[in-house]
């Protein structure tokens, strides 16, 4: 079966420095590690927000040993003294974040489109379709996901990215970092960490590729204004293959837009573009403006970092600057790969001292109270009129206790109102994942639609129909009834077998058939082919001929549905049997 990708355009404002006033707004100090490590390097960046201003306070590179084994113990060896090394050399502060990297590789990207759906909701929607889109058991993974657009009145879908790794691999991530292991914030892909930083820091124009290329791997992000498509190769060697897949992915990309696109910028990163004949390559190979990126503008240097080794090795960096951007909280992108239960034991952590005081206190509390309680206790012994006190002090409590329940009762008449909602609303995602999976592979939609018509709409058709048979009588006018509203649906298409009673077999009679959540009988009602809509299509291209058709039918109310239901059970029930005389 075939779908067109839906995608909804926007304006994107990109950040420049005028506005950097309004994001640092009443902000304290804060600070962010970014590490990223691959097979060849670990590389740190620190990134500090000072009242209107973005420092990086601290930078290093330090190299991991290339060791030729089939196994992975030796290269987490190595890992394991980079990140010794980087703690013996750089101080993390307690207050600091950590945001870690892991290779675009692992990590499996989706984008799709949903209807757009209270706030409430979506995580349910989400999670479901996490089970279509993510070809792995989710036990064994760790997904997160992320709005990309947001609701707007005159669009019909939102887009939200879905990323996920699998969690054998980022246990071994967490093994070989177990020093650093519960100052950890986040886990981001090393793709997502650099789109963060390039949206922030510069000013892109138009469609916009960004090519990362290392010494294991080469990502792509393509940048189109809110919208973002990664792609990870494994190769990182700047030659033509790398050129043919660039521009597969360019053309897959294009294919994906209904209108037409073209690329205006590359934008090259990685440190295999320190070397020049791999840009002059890119350049060559491409008619598109090419970019290094070489500097920065929402960022400046702090005085600890010295900027000619910074200028000379800002390709390096940039997925640690990304990653410090996130845990300072200034990336578009806030996917988390952390392990759930990891980001519990974290902040567990973080909240054992507060923990420990506040038990103090309320211990310190609780013992004045005692003592304050013993003293009146013994006062009260002796005074009538304290105890007279008292009694009226409990009276009152007594009457806000009721006034209380008078309140909770009240919420809990909301409450229920609010879960009395007909859950027909779900009725459309429902039918149809279902109206989907039934229609044939030689079979194309071109059109899936809904509406709301009034009940009159259908009977009045129905009686024209039965006046043009029946002699006119005359009727006493009575005053009509409210008119129901009904859900109408309808889809066209193009059938490869240009045969009526095909449609009828495979289209018509399972859409009569088709139920929906746990009910027992058909959903629809009046499933029926458009008159006039059928007709045959001549293809150019050898094709053969096609016949297109459109159908539509009636929703079932939730009340026909019971009213059927208990007609069926009746049916299958026990019945009595007669009596012999």
């Amino acid at each position: 079966m075939k779908l067109e990708r839906l995608l909804i355009k926007s304006k994107f404002q990109s950040l420049n420095s005028q506005k950097l006033s309004q994001v640092f707004k009443n902000s304290r100090k804060k600070s962010a590690w970014g590490i990223d490590i691959n097979e060849c390097f670990l590389r740190v960046a620190k990134i500090t927000q000072v009242s209107q201003e973005l420092l990086i306070d601290d930078l290093g590179i330090i190299e991991i040993p290339q060791v030729q084994s089939e196994s992975n113990d030796s290269q987490s060896a190595d890992v394991k003294k980079a990140i010794q090394a980087f703690l013996s050399k750089h101080n993390i502060l307690k207050e600091d974040k950590v945001v870690m990297s892991i290779s675009g590789q692992s990590v499996l990207p989706r984008f799709i489109n949903i209807p757009p759906v209270e706030k409430k909701q979506l995580k349910g929607i989400v999670n479901y379709e996490a089970k279509q889109q993510i070809p792995f058991d989710l036990k064994d993974i760790v997904w997160d996901y992320q709005q990309l657009t947001e609701k707007v009145a005159d669009t019909n879908s939102i887009e939200v990215g879905l990323f996920a790794s699998k969690r054998a691999t980022l246990d071994q991530l967490l093994a070989n970092i177990s020093p650093l292991e519960t100052r950890l914030t986040a886990i981001q892909a090393v793709p997502l960490a650099i789109y963060n930083l390039i949206s922030f820091d510069q000013q892109i124009n138009g469609l916009t590729i960004i090519i990362n290329s290392e010494t294991e791997s080469t990502d792509l992000i393509i940048v189109d204004g809110l919208y973002f498509w990664l792609r990870s190769i494994p190769t990182s060697k700047v030659d033509a293959d790398l050129v043919k897949e660039i521009q597969r992915s360019m053309e897959y990309y294009k294919s994906l837009m209904r209108e037409a696109s073209n690329f205006q910028t590359i934008l090259l990163t990685g440190n295999k573009f320190n070397e020049p004949n791999n840009v002059k390559f890119i350049t060559d190979n491409f008619t598109y403006e090419v970019k290094i990126f070489k500097t920065l503008n929402n960022v400046k240097l702090s005085s600890n970092v010295n900027a000619t080794d910074f200028n000379e090795n800002i390709l390096h960096f940039t997925p640690a600057l990304g990653l410090a951007l996130q845990g300072i909280g200034l990336g578009r992108i806030k996917i988390n790969l952390l392990p759930p239960e990891r980001i519990k034991t974290a902040e567990i952590s973080k909240k054992k001292p507060y923990a420990i005081a506040s038990l103090g206190c309320l211990a310190l509390s609780l013992l004045i109270q005692y003592s304050g309680l013993y003293t009146r206790n013994t006062y009260l012994q002796n005074s009538e009129t304290l105890y007279q006190k008292v009694l009226q002090n409990i009276k009152e409590l007594e009457g806000k206790y009721k006034n209380a329940e008078t309140h909770t009762q009240t919420n809990k008449s909301a409450l229920d109102l609010i879960s009395s909602v007909d859950p027909s609303r779900f009725i459309w995602l429902e039918g149809l994942d279902k109206l989907v999976s039934l229609i044939p592979n030689n079979v194309s939609l071109s059109n899936i639609q809904s509406s709301w018509i009034d009940e009159g709409a259908i009977n009045s058709s129905k009686k024209v129909s039965a006046e043009a048979v029946q002699p006119k009588k005359t009727v006493a006018s009575t005053k009509p009834g409210p008119l129901k509203k009904l859900l109408l649906m309808g889809i066209k298409g193009e059938s490869q077998e240009p045969s009526m009673r095909f449609i009828e077999e495979h289209i018509i009679k399972p859409v009569q058939s088709l139920t929906l959540f746990d009910q027992k009988v058909a959903a629809f009602k009046n499933v029926e082919i458009v008159p006039g809509s059928s007709r045959q299509v001549e293809r150019k291209n050898g094709q053969g001929n096609h016949i297109s058709f459109e159908i539509r039918w009636i929703v079932k109310s939730i009340d026909e549905i019971h009213d059927e239901e208990n007609s069926v059970i009746s049916l299958n029930g026990t019945s009595t049997p007669p009596n012999k005389s």
